[in-house]
C-alpha cells in the first residue's frame, strides 16, 4: 500500500468515527473541525499563550541563570522609572516604526511607475526586490563601509554635491547613527512593499479609470479618489507586515552600531536582549517585553483599522 493511500485512510478515521455518532450534521462538522485544528491549538497554547503567561509572571519575579525564581512584586516595574535607557529605546523604537509609512509612500510612488507598460518592467521589479531577500547581516556590513567617516561613499557623494562641507561622523553621533539606521531600513523594505502594492494596483479595474477620465477627472484626482481608497486594505496589510519586518532591526542595529553610540540607536528589542543575556535581569527584561508586545498590538490595531476590519 502506498504512503498516499495510508495517509488517506488515516485521515478518514476521525470522519467515520464522528459520523457514527448520533449527532446533527452541524455538530459533526463542528467536532471534525475541532479535531483537525487541535494539533495547531495545542501548539499555540504551549508555545505562545503559556509563554506569554510565564513572561507576565516573570515580570513580578527575579530569576537567576540557574532558573531559580523569587517574587519581588512591582520592583521590576519600578525600575522603568529609574532606567534612563528605557525612554530612549522606546522613543527610538517608535521613530524607527516611522520607516513603515515612509517606505510605503516611496513604494507606492515606484509601484505606480512600475504598473505602466514599458520594456524591462520585470527586471526593474526584481531589482527593487533584491535588497529584501539579502541577509540583514550582509547589508549591515556593506552599509557600514558606505557610511564610514573617511572615504565612505555616502560622505563622498554628499561632499561632491555640495550638500555638506565636511565629513559626517555617522556612527560617532547618536542622531546621525539613528538616521543611518532609518535610511538602511527604508532601502531594505521598499522592494517588499512594492510587490504588495503592485498586486493591489493590478486588482483595480481599468474601467474605473476610464470612467473617471470621461468625467473629466485629472490624474491627481484619480489617485486621490480612486487609487488610494481602493488600496486602503492593501496599505493596511503593508502596515501589519511592516511591523513584523521591523523586528528584524535587531540584527541590523546589533551588527551596525551595537545600540550605540551612548545607547543612541538602542531599541526595545536590543535593550531586552542586553538586560536578559548580558546583565542577567530576566525579570526586568520580561517587563520590557510586555511593553513591546503592547506597542506591537497597538500598531496591529491601526493596521486593522486601515483595512476596515475589526477584531
Amino acid at each position: 500500500m502506498s504512503n498516499t493511500s495510508i495517509t488517506g485512510t488515516i485521515s478518514r478515521i476521525p470522519t467515520r468515527l464522528i459520523e457514527s455518532l448520533d449527532l446533527s450534521k452541524k455538530a459533526q462538522r463542528t467536532i471534525l473541525v475541532a479535531v483537525f485544528l487541535s494539533p495547531v491549538l495545542v501548539w499555540l497554547f504551549l508555545y505562545k499563550y503559556i509563554a506569554l503567561i510565564y513572561n507576565f509572571v516573570l515580570s513580578f519575579s527575579e530569576m537567576t541563570y540557574t532558573g531559580d525564581m523569587s517574587f519581588v512584586g512591582l520592583a521590576n516595574w519600578g525600575t522603568l522609572l529609574t532606567d534612563p535607557v528605557f525612554g530612549r529605546s522606546l522613543l527610538n523604537t517608535i521613530v524607527l516604526f516611522g520607516t513603515i509609512p515612509v517606505s510605503i509612500a516611496i513604494a507606492l510612488g515606484i509601484a505606480l511607475l512600475l504598473d505602466q507598460n514599458f520594456p524591462g518592467r520585470n527586471a526593474f521589479r526584481s531589482l527593487f526586490f533584491l535588497p529584501y531577500i539579502t541577509m540583514m547581516v550582509a547589508i549591515a556590513v556593506i552599509w557600514q563601509y558606505m557610511f564610514k567617516t573617511e572615504n565612505g561613499v555616502i560622505n563622498y557623494f554628499l561632499l561632491q554635491t555640495g550638500i555638506i562641507e565636511q565629513n559626517i561622523s555617522w556612527f560617532g553621533d547618536s542622531v546621525w547613527a539613528l538616521v543611518a539606521v532609518f535610511v538602511i531600513q527604508i532601502w531594505k523594505t521598499v522592494g517588499f512593499y512594492i510587490v504588495i502594492l503592485l498586486a493591489g494596483l493590478q486588482n483595480i479595474p481599468t474601467q474605473l479609470y476610464q470612467a473617471a477620465k470621461i468625467d473629466g477627472a485629472s490624474r491627481v484626482q484619480q489617485f486621490l479618489y480612486l487609487t488610494l481608497p481602493l488600496l486602503k486594505s492593501t496599505i493596511g496589510v503593508c502596515l501589519l507586515v511592516g511591523m513584523v519586518i521591523s523586528f528584524r532591526l535587531f540584527d541590523l542595529i546589533t551588527v551596525l552600531t551595537g545600540g550605540g553610540p551612548g545607547h543612541g540607536t538602542e531599541i526595545l528589542l536590543t535593550w531586552i536582549y542586553k538586560q536578559a543575556f548580558l546583565y542577567g535581569e530576566f525579570g526586568y527584561a520580561a517587563v520590557l517585553s510586555i511593553i513591546m508586545i503592547a506597542l506591537a498590538i497597538g500598531i496591529a490595531l491601526i493596521g486593522q483599522h486601515l483595512q476596515g476590519t475589526e477584531y
